[in-house]
């Protein structure tokens, strides 16, 4: 596994980097291992990271990644919405 190609932007007003990347992969990977992957590339914290959208690309081997990149894990909890929270297994659900 290992990043093709990134493109990042610096999003000053919030304080985040705003990345899309191109993962290539021999099996399939799980956002976990994106979040991994990412932050040894930008020389993060995993919890720092949180993949907004993972898409395939068919017969490719490769996962069009959007992600958000934050300076500590209190701007993710701040700005990021609570299901994608959910999804990147930064909180738990709550069931009622």
């Amino acid at each position: 596994m290992s990043i093709a190609s990134a493109k990042m932007i610096e999003n000053k007003l919030i304080g985040r980097r705003e990345v899309k990347a191109l993962v290539s992969f021999q099996k399939t990977l799980t956002r976990d291992e994106i979040r991994q992957l990412l932050a040894e590339h930008y020389k993060t914290n995993p919890s720092n990271v949180i993949i907004k959208k993972a898409v395939f690309v068919a017969g490719a081997r490769t996962i069009n990644v959007h992600a958000h990149i934050y300076a500590s894990a209190e701007d993710v909890k701040k700005y990021e919405p609570e299901h994608i929270l959910i999804r990147n297994k930064i909180i738990e659900r709550v069931k009622k």
